[in-house]
Order: structure tokens, then C-alpha cells, then sequence
């Protein structure tokens, strides 16, 4: 509905022919009523005019109040205002109806019979309040000088502060669009990563592995990350990568539960389980190619091979130490401990593709039968191999492991891990089937991203087991 028009002059206007008829009246006044209560009813005539024109006036603010193109800030301005009234408004018609009501007392002041008290009373107010009027009306333009100052500097450091919003969106946005393409490609290349993983872990191991290992949703999880990877464009939602990722790198993850399934096979190190497995993977993916064949062969408990020991490496003290690990050989040669060149014969007997027939030749009378020479060659040898391969492991490569881990999650970092305790992990070891089967899935994992040169270090830092 639209506004009523304005109309400004109403008030005045009734209050003209308010006289006007006053006045027709006057002519044919009837007996006994004096020209003071005609002056009365004036007054009390004028003080309505006023009060309708008051109302009239705070009518048309509160329609602009509930105007909706009225700005919140022209509503806080108002309400230090009087009356919510332009300023000025009320002390105006304070000096109008003294003025209309004061001074035609004071000129009608004989006809009305006031004294001159009274009048000089009227005078008074009639003085003071048109004294206050024009001195507040001669300071005025100095302080609507300094509000329109003050305002103006509002509304520009209002502009400022929308234009600095505004160029620091424009900033945000610009460098939103120059980054996606950067978060677009990390997004994907960690999925595809993970992927690759994935499929390794879920289609070429899962079938030999003990069920219960990996999770019955592994081959979902692995699905669905593809389909995502293969919808995928540049410039679309980035949720269907980050949510894929999430999955596979999660604690329900297939590399997480294998992690999980390996660690209680290996000795306690600092930072806990899970930190020893991510170690023994860091030092197994860092070591050179002769070293790396001596850790695989320990991982997957191999069989024996003469080439993985090096001419001369084992000295005699090394072979007689490597006996403690060994308990069947420990307990039948104990006597011969002592015997001169007993270890280097020792030694030299296990390395030989024929050590147990050569074993039970020189020292049968030691043992039950050659199936007991058999099966404490076997520990014998298994202690030497990890015993070489603890060796290979060195206070650099541990640093390095240790500093690349430390980026992983709490749970698998190996927050200071000594060397003593990183070489423990590659010993003789026992548990379950199902713990020396992910351990062993595990060490083919590596082998795998050697050969294709995947770092695993980086994904390891990427789950959250």
C-alpha cells in the first residue's frame, strides 16, 4: 500500500480556520462570557494545534522507522534524537507556542486585566525562551558542522572498511583459484597412491592371507576409490577424493589392519607396536640392495642361501654369540665351546648348502640323530641372518627413519627409538600364523615398492591407524 501524501500545511490550517470561526463567533458572543475566557479558549486551542501537529510530526517518523528501505544505521541516528524528530524540532515548537500564546498576552495585556506581575512574568519566559532558542539556533551550525564531520568519517571509514572486505575477498578468492589446481593434483595423486596400495594389499595378497586380516569392506573401499579416481575432472568437487582417501587411510583401511595384525609379533620399542612395524618398513625400504636382500630373507623368514653372507664377515666371536639364539645347538655343543677353532668350524659348517651332514659327521655324538642336526642348523642359521642384517642397520638410517616417521600419526611415531632396539626388531621372532603371515605380506609390500620406486614412508605418514 502506498504512502499517504505529505501534508506539512494541515496543521496550520486548522488551526486558521480554528480562529476564523473564533472570530464569527466573537460577533454574536453570548452575555456574561469576557474577552478572557475567549483568550483562554485560544490558548487552550493553540496547545491542541500544537499537540495534533506534534503527533502529526512523530506519525511520519514512525512510518519511516517501519519504512524497510530505512537503513539500520538511519534507526540508530534516530534514537539519540528526541522524539525520533529531526533535531531542533521540539524546541522550536516549545518557542512557537510560547511565542503565539506569550505575546498577544503581553499586547492584550490592559484588555486582559492582567497586572503587571503577571505580565512581567510572561515577559520573563517569553525572553528566556526566545534567548535560549537563538543562542542554540547561533551555535548550530558549528555542531552540525562537526556532526556532518563526524558522519562523514564514519560513512568513509565505513567505505574503507567494505572496500578492504571487499579486496580481501577478491584476494581470498584469487588465491582460492590459484591453489585448486595444486590442491586438486595432491588430492588425486594421494588417492592414487593409496589405490595402488590398495590393490596390491586387496588382489594380490588377500587371497593367501589368513581371513580375518584384512577387512571385509577392503574390496568396497578399493572399488569405490576407482570410481572415484575415474570420474573425476579437474574443477569438480574435491569431496569424493578426500571422502575415498579417508576410507582406505582410516583405521578400517586394508594397510592400517595389517599394520595392526604385524605388531605384536615384533619386541616393544619406544613410541609403542605400531611404531616398531612402521620402523622396521622405513629401514627396510632405505637399505641399499645388499643389505635389503638380508632384511627380506629375515622378514619372510627365507630359506638358507649362502650368498646372503658376505666372505669373512662372521668372526668367530659373532658365531659363538649367535649360539644364545639358537637353543638346540646351545645346549648339544656347549662342551665344545672351548675347543680351539671350535667357531670358526662352526661357522664355516652352517654357510655350506651340506652344514648339517658335515655337522653330524664331526659332532653326531652330540646329538639324538641328524633330524635334531637338521632342525638346530635351521635356528642356527636363522640367528646368523638376522644377527648380519641387525648389523646393517646404522645410526644414520635410523635417524633418517625417525625423522621421516615423525610427520606420521602419534601411534607410529618412534620417538626416540635407539639403535639397539631398531636392530631387536629384525630377531628371531614368534607368534601366531595369522601375526608372522601380515608380517611377511607386509615385507613382500616393500619388495613391491622398491621395485616400482613408491616411497611407502609417505604413506605411512598418510594414515591413521
Amino acid at each position: 500500500m502506498p504512502p499517504a501524501p505529505s501534508r506539512p500545511w494541515l496543521p496550520a490550517v486548522i488551526v486558521f480556520l480554528g480562529l476564523l470561526l473564533l472570530g464569527f463567533l466573537a460577533m454574536s458572543w453570548p452575555a456574561g462570557i469576557g474577552i478572557t475566557h475567549v483568550a483562554a479558549l485560544l490558548i487552550f486551542l493553540v496547545g491542541l494545534s500544537f499537540a495534533g501537529f506534534l503527533w502529526w510530526l512523530a506519525h511520519r517518523s514512525f512510518a519511516m522507522l517501519t519504512d524497510p528501505a530505512t537503513t539500520p544505521e538511519q534507526i540508530a541516528a534516530l534514537r539519540e534524537l528526541p522524539m525520533a524528530l529531526p533535531e531542533g524540532t521540539v524546541r522550536a515548537v516549545l518557542a512557537l507556542i510560547v511565542g503565539v500564546v506569550g505575546l498577544p498576552l503581553l499586547l492584550f495585556a490592559a484588555t486582559l486585566g492582567l497586572t503587571d506581575a503577571i505580565a512581567g512574568y510572561v515577559n520573563g519566559i517569553i525572553a528566556g525562551v526566545f534567548g535560549y532558542y537563538f543562542g542554540a539556533r547561533a551555535q548550530m551550525p558549528d555542531a552540525q558542522a562537526q556532526r556532518r564531520v563526524s558522519e562523514a568519517l564514519t560513512t568513509e571509514q565505513r567505505a574503507n572498511e567494505e572496500l578492504r572486505r571487499s579486496a580481501a575477498t577478491t584476494a581470498e578468492t584469487a588465491a582460492e583459484a590459484a591453489l585448486r589446481p595444486v590442491r586438486e593434483d595432491d588430492a588425486h595423486g594421494r588417492l592414487t597412491r593409496h589405490v595402488a596400495v590398495a590393490e596390491l594389499l586387496v588382489e594380490r595378497l588377500g587371497p593367501a592371507l589368513p581371513a580375518g586380516i584384512l577387512p571385509a569392506e577392503a574390496p568396497a573401499m578399493l572399488r569405490r576409490a576407482r570410481e572415484v579416481l575415474s570420474a573425476f575432472r579437474p574443477g569438480a568437487d574435491l569431496s569424493g577424493l578426500l571422502s575415498a582417501t579417508t576410507a582406505l587411510t582410516g583405521a578400517g583401511g586394508p594397510f592400517a589392519a595389517l599394520l595392526r595384525a604385524a605388531a605384536p609379533l615384533l619386541p616393544g620399542i619406544a613410541g609403542g607396536p605400531l611404531a616398531g612395524v612402521a620402523l622396521l618398513l622405513s629401514l627396510g625400504w632405505q637399505a641399499s640392495n645388499g643389505t635389503w636382500r638380508r632384511w627380506q630373507a629375515s622378514v619372510l623368514d627365507a630359506p638358507h642361501d649362502p650368498a646372503l653372507f658376505d666372505p669373512g664377515a662372521i668372526t668367530p666371536a659373532e658365531a659363538l654369540s649367535r649360539l644364545a639364539q639358537a637353543p638346540i645347538f646351545a645346549r648339544a655343543l656347549e662342551p665344545l665351546r672351548t675347543t680351539p677353532g671350535f667357531a670358526a668350524e662352526l661357522a664355516d659348517m652352517a654357510l655350506r648348502d651340506d652344514g648339517a651332514a658335515r655337522i653330524w659327521s664331526a659332532w653326531g655324538a652330540q646329538f639324538v640323530a641328524p633330524a635334531q642336526v637338521a632342525e638346530g642348523l635351521a635356528e642356527y642359521r636363522r640367528a646368523l641372518l638376522t644377527g648380519e642384517a641387525a648389523d646393517d642397520i646404522t645410526e644414520d638410517q635410523l635417524r633418517q627413519a625417525t625423522t621421516r616417521l615423525a610427520q606420521a600419526a602419534p601411534a607410529l611415531r618412534p620417538d626416540g627409538a635407539e639403535l639397539n632396539a631398531a636392530r631387536q626388531l629384525l630377531a628371531p621372532r614368534s607368534g601366531t600364523p595369522e601375526q608372522q603371515a601380515a608380517l611377511e605380506a607386509l615385507g613382500l609390500l616393500i619388495g613391491t615398492m622398491r621395485d616400482t620406486h613408491q616411497d611407502p614412508l609417505a604413506l605411512i605418514t598418510e594414515i591413521q591407524p
